[in-house]
């Protein structure tokens, strides 16, 4: 394809900007243009890396080493352009080293095994700090291969199991992890999404062709002889289970060494080596490790915080005083209805969702009762498989004679007692209706319980499809979608469905998975609107949506909200996404969409200043008095997504979302864990009672979490 296009847009984008600012900035603005996708249409990211690279400041050392986005941007160059002019690359590395070598760890370039980049490098650089570098960049990737022969030697064995066969011995070796307190469910859970992913793209179609004799015949042939003495010869299955064992540890280890290399790749704190009998990459600081401590812990104490909400709302809905479902499980569930209820107020009001959700074949279902299901869904497989799992344990001789005596109980009281669960379609329907009980249905909703199941569903045929067909396109974690479909069944993990956060997987199944929906935009304008809603609440005015004038061909963007109180203005740009849980989505969040964000605020920040005195509807909308008062602008990112809250990027500050919402409703001491005894005295974020610049204070200095996080 023709990149002239690019070439000149980039070209007059560089005049444009240069007009105004210094060739530094001017590049970084460039490079904005690239990394948002800029000229959008038909031109692909080469295209446009090709468009980039014809302005001539990759070529001046000092100007680049002045720029914000020069390894960022050529990372993603990189990536995408294996075929960079190599006297281009000679240059960058012979004088702007340290920013190459950025941008080939952000890109992970290195694990591309036929990379031409990495190979050119390897013959022509010279020097320690680069022979060091690309000793760094090799020894990574060759630790992976061990555990690579591994993995294929395991599935090499495995090959004529099944989908299903597979995922019942998994379920089996999944139940010692129980009885490990240190144990790391996300990571043993990332393991198994890897193993099964992997196995769905080998799938045929006969691994969802799944009849009743199929089933029964798999059982009798690979669970039976382990879970009942004398149920058939048990020699195969053990050899079977001792792959998947072998399979599972190589899997863990790669992913262990798939973490290091995504630390070397993203965390500034972690630097490299080449001396003998020393670790090839080491962290010269704890300042990363300590940031994210710190966000668990303030992710911890937000949960208490909306639980505390929950109760608030449980109680003046008049059900502290109601019996749920039988008196013996009262508790559990009063307790699965309050985290319903958690989960209901932070999708609604963190989120923008409705009280209904609307479904791919276009049916819809309740918000409440999906939660609500998933959350008694969760206390069931608690009570009758793991508490019964670790009773048995208790006494048993090994994992499999207690997950054998848990199946047996389970025949006897005419239940599905094995590691993990099926049930045809109509019978799943019938347990979820009596989840779905209320006065208006006092014997369930069965129209609302298929339609909460086909929620919490994914069909492996389709997921199976999809991974072949579009391998980089998300996929569901295993707790995201916790019902798995194949043919006429599902299935379910008792592990995973006993132990997951509800309130994760139904925010990133809309968000994660769901990405593409339309109702993504309408829940976008609601996050906004909630703020706004809350923001009034306390006195400010506030404008939602304004659109400035465009002035000289420039176009500011769509202001998200203007808030104005007592002389204090803000301008916040709101950004909402899904919960995030590794390191490398954070930073790809940080250096995406927040990276725009903060470009959007400054664009904004500017065209607002003038139209503050200039502009008499947006003053009168604000109520504005002093048409010459030069009011200063807190401009802020306000982002659902906790890990980044309190960062400056780009000179702006990062508010989470919550944290917006504990400072306006003054809740700091609902920050606390549930066990900790209430304080005598509620102590406000405001002594002096609430003001404009109080609240900018409070969130500017970070006074919600003072005094709760470690040092």
């Amino acid at each position: 394809m023709n990149d002239t296009p690019c070439k000149s847009y980039y070209q007059d984008q560089w005049s444009r900007y240069s007009a105004k600012l210094n060739p530094a900035a001017t590049a970084d603005e460039c490079m904005h243009d690239f990394l948002d996708g800029k000229p959008a249409g038909k031109h692909g990211k080469r295209d446009r890396a090709a468009g980039l690279l014809s302005l001539d400041f990759w070529w001046q050392p000092g100007l680049l080493e002045q720029t914000q986005l020069a390894r960022l941007v050529l990372a993603q160059i990189l990536w995408v352009q294996d075929d960079i002019d190599r006297s281009l690359l000679d240059h960058l590395a012979q004088h702007n080293p340290d920013l190459l070598r950025w941008a080939i760890r952000y890109s992970k370039l290195f694990t591309k095994t036929d990379s031409q980049v990495m190979r050119h490098l390897g013959q022509t650089v010279t020097g320690h700090e680069w022979g060091a570098f690309l000793n760094a960049c090799n020894r990574l990737v060759e630790q992976l291969e061990p555990f690579d022969d591994l993995i294929a030697q395991a599935e090499q064995h495995l090959k004529t199991l099944s989908l299903l066969e597979l995922m019942s011995y998994l379920s089996i070796l999944a139940y010692p992890a129980l009885e490990s307190v240190e144990q790391n469910t996300q990571q043993s859970w990332a393991v198994y999404e890897r193993i099964i992913q992997r196995k769905l793209q080998r799938c045929s179609e006969r691994d969802f062709q799944l009849t009743e004799k199929i089933l029964g015949k798999s059982l009798k042939r690979h669970l039976s002889p382990l879970l009942f003495p004398g149920g058939g010869s048990p020699e195969k299955c053990i050899a079977h289970l001792e792959s998947v064992a072998v399979l599972i540890a190589a899997m863990s280890e790669r992913l262990d060494y798939e973490a290091t290399i995504d630390s070397f790749c993203f965390d500034s704190d972690m630097h490299y080596q080449m001396e003998q009998g020393q670790p090839v990459i080491f962290s010269v600081s704890t300042e990363s490790a300590s940031r994210w401590k710190q966000t668990e812990e303030k992710s911890l104490l937000l949960w208490s915080y909306w639980l505390r909400r929950a109760m608030d709302d449980f109680v003046i809905a008049g059900m502290a005083d109601v019996t749920i479902g039988t008196p013996e499980n009262h508790e559990a569930n009063q307790w699965a209805w309050i985290k319903a209820v958690r989960s209901r107020l932070v999708m609604q009001t963190l989120f923008g969702c409705s009280d209904k959700i609307l479904l791919a074949d276009g049916a819809e279902v309740d918000l409440h009762q999906t939660l609500l299901a998933s959350e008694l869904s969760s206390a069931f497989f608690v009570k009758s498989y793991l508490e019964v799992y670790k009773r048995n344990r208790s006494h048993a001789e090994s994992t499999i004679a207690a997950l054998g005596q848990m199946a047996w109980e389970g025949l006897l009281e005419g239940e599905n007692g094995f590691p993990m669960t099926w049930s045809e379609l109509p019978a799943k329907i019938k347990r979820i209706r009596g989840w779905t009980v209320s006065q208006a249905n006092p014997t369930g909703d069965a129209v609302a319980a298929k339609n909460i199941l086909e929620f919490w569903t994914v069909d492996l045929r389709q997921l199976s499809a999809q991974i072949k067909a579009s391998p980089l396109v998300p996929v569901p974690r295993l707790s995201e979608q916790p019902f798995y479909k194949i043919g006429r069944y599902s299935f379910q993990f008792p592990w995973i469905a006993g132990q997951q956060n509800n309130l994760v997987s139904a925010v990133n199944s809309l968000r994660r998975i769901g990405v593409r929906r339309p109702e993504l935009r309408s829940e976008t304008e609601q996050v906004e609107l909630c703020l706004a809603q809350a923001l009034r609440q306390r006195g400010f005015k506030v404008i939602v949506g304004y659109q400035p004038p465009i002035l000289d061909g420039n176009d500011a963007g769509e202001m998200d909200l203007i808030c104005h109180l007592d002389g204090v203005v803000l301008l916040l740009e709101v950004k909402s996404g899904f919960i995030r849980s590794s390191r490398h989505e954070v930073w790809l969040h940080r250096t995406n969409t927040l990276r725009k964000a903060a470009r959007q605020l400054r664009r904004k920040q500017q065209a607002l200043q003038p139209l503050l005195n200039s502009d008499h509807t947006l003053r009168r909308d604000l109520n504005l008095q002093d048409a010459n008062a030069a009011l200063p602008i807190h401009a802020w990112v306000v982002d659902t997504s906790i890990e980044c809250d309190g960062e400056l990027l780009d000179g702006f500050r990062v508010v989470s979302r919550e944290v917006m919402e504990v400072a306006l409703k003054d809740q700091k001491h609902y920050l606390q864990p549930l066990d900790a005894e209430d304080d005598a005295e509620i102590q406000t974020l405001y002594p002096d009672g609430f003001s404009a610049q109080a609240f900018v204070d409070a969130v500017t200095n970070e006074a919600v979490w003072r005094g709760l996080l470690p040092k």
